[in-house]
């Protein structure tokens, strides 16, 4: 990490990959220790961004609000698309393991493979609660009905 202030190209350079890690919720300290950004500077724009994304009087608040949560299903979805490979993989290696005889390996990928099953449950899960929720303007717009 180099000492001193960063050029305003840097800052730029910076703050852009601060926004990749901020988009993915992934916390400040993480960021920083990942990025290598100085904290301070981290910190600095995760304030900014939640100010921003909590003013309400914001034109394009509702706007941000849907990108993140499309982000966030974005994700899931990833994370969905890589525990099923590593499922596939799974019972790749446990054929393999039941065709050398070898019972103890099987019974560890049987192990890893229901923790696997487990995780990927419970991603799609959060990824069908995410996609039910309605956004700020849906809510907003269903108070404009009912009153």
């Amino acid at each position: 990490m180099k000492q001193g202030r960063p050029t305003k190209e840097d800052q730029i350079k910076n703050k852009q990959i601060i926004l990749g890690y901020y988009e993915k919720d992934i916390s400040a300290i993480v960021a920083a220790r990942d990025s290598g950004v100085n904290p301070k500077t981290v910190y600095k724009y995760y304030k900014m961004w939640n100010s921003q994304m909590n003013n309400p009087d914001e034109k394009d608040f509702l706007l941000r609000i849907k990108k993140t949560k499309e982000r966030s299903i974005q994700l899931l979805e990833e994370d969905i698309i890589s525990l099923t490979k590593e499922m596939l993989k799974i019972n790749f290696l446990m054929e393999k393991s039941l065709q050398k005889g070898d019972i103890s390996e099987y019974e560890k990928l049987s192990k890893l493979r229901l923790k696997t099953m487990d995780q990927r449950t419970k991603t799609v899960s959060a990824k069908i609660n995410l996609v039910g929720t309605p956004t700020a303007d849906v809510l907003i717009s269903n108070e404009g009905i009912m009153a």
